[in-house]
Formats: C-alpha cells, sequence, structure tokens
C-alpha cells in the first residue's frame, strides 16, 4: 500500500488538520454551509508565493494543487476554521491535472497536529478511508470503484462521519465504509485537498459545497 503523506505548510488556516482528542467535546457546533465559493472572502482561505503547492477560491471554484514530482504521495488540504462532530461532506469535485492524483475530503481535524480522518478518491477509480496520526497514514480501509462510476467532467463526492461509521459516496452511491473502533477523532474540523500521486501536478477543482450535522 502506497503511504500518503499531508504537506505540512500555512495559510488562512493550517493544512495538517488533526481531530481533537477522543471523546465528547464541548465545542459549540459550526453552522451548516452551503458554498458555491463566488463569495469575495474564500471560506478555506488562500495559500500563494509556493511553487510547489497551493489552494484558494478562483474562478467560482476552489482550487487545490501541489507538485507530485516535487513532493511524492504527498497531499495539500485546506482547513475551514470550524467545528465539527457528526458531519456530511458533498462537494463537486473535478480533476485538472494528475494521472493518478487523489480528491480529499477530510472530517473532524484540528489545527495543532496531525490527527484526522480522510477520503479519497483516485482519478484512476481507487477510492480509501484512512485515519492519520502526526500526518502520517495509519489505517486505510481500501477499494476500487467498478468500470464507469467516475463522470468525465465534475463527480459528486460525499463522506459521513457520523459516530464511529465512515461512509463514502461517489455520484449518489455507496462506495466504501468504515468502522471505527472507539471513535478517537470525535470533533475537529473539515477539509478539502488535492495529491497523493507518484509523480506530475495534482489538480482538483470543487464547487457547491454542502456541509450538514445529521
Amino acid at each position: 500500500m502506497t503511504k500518503h503523506r499531508i504537506g505540512l505548510v500555512l495559510g488562512t488556516a493550517m493544512l495538517a488538520l488533526a481531530a481533537c482528542g477522543g471523546g465528547e467535546s464541548s465545542e459549540p457546533q459550526a453552522a451548516p454551509v452551503q458554498d458555491d465559493f463566488s463569495a469575495e472572502v474564500c471560506r478555506f482561505g488562500y495559500l500563494e508565493g509556493t511553487t510547489t503547492k497551493g489552494y484558494g477560491c478562483a474562478d467560482g471554484e476552489f482550487r487545490a494543487w501541489i507538485d507530485n514530482d516535487q513532493e511524492l504521495y504527498d497531499f495539500i488540504a485546506a482547513s475551514a476554521g470550524e467545528s465539527y462532530g457528526d458531519v456530511s461532506i458533498e462537494v463537486d469535485a473535478r480533476f485538472v491535472s494528475g494521472d493518478d492524483a487523489g480528491v480529499y475530503l477530510l472530517c473532524r481535524g484540528s489545527q495543532l497536529s496531525g490527527d484526522f480522518y480522510a477520503f479519497r478518491v483516485g482519478v484512476d477509480g481507487s477510492v480509501e478511508i484512512t485515519d492519520y496520526l502526526d500526518g502520517e497514514e495509519q489505517v486505510a480501509r481500501l477499494a476500487s470503484l467498478p468500470e464507469g462510476s467516475l463522470l468525465p467532467g465534475a463527480n459528486r463526492l460525499r463522506a459521513d462521519c457520523i459516530g464511529n461509521n465512515l461512509s463514502l459516496f461517489v455520484n449518489g452511491n455507496l462506495v466504501l465504509e468504515r468502522a471505527i473502533e472507539g471513535g478517537a477523532y470525535g470533533q475537529g474540523d473539515i477539509g478539502l485537498g488535492a495529491g497523493g500521486a507518484s509523480s506530475g501536478l495534482s489538480e482538483v477543482r470543487f464547487d457547491n459545497l454542502a456541509v450538514s450535522q445529521p
């Protein structure tokens, strides 16, 4: 199994999303979100001025990119600066470049370390649900999509983090589930990201984000 690593950089919000520790949290829950990325203020902020990776709102979409020739198997992810327990994240995502690039949706992270849950959909049809500790991949559940599951343009992705159950949907179809023993990460931020490839420029564009609390 290829180990993916998160790129540790700072923007408006820290990219290394980490879960707030295990158990219940008394932190206030963020409000539901609907975002088409056309507002003047970009919800996930901007990372600019680097030749190897970046993110920000552009042309009514959210763009995340990383040069995997320079940072092998790393991915970049931006956090929203919110806090959720149970959460459902839906977004349209389209691959712009990268032969084996991945789209990442993250839940239950914070801005302190590298502990979070990550959902990955690869341009090659691979899917996985992984927990990260200190920015390093730990245990992953892997699968492959049936041929034709990914559309040539945008695909509607949904990641559910509900209790100890993590579920990934692609274009309305449940494609992967995972039960987390002990529910180590109970509260934290959400994130959008791209990368995890063996080479080339990995770029993903996001649109029509919907975040709710089931």
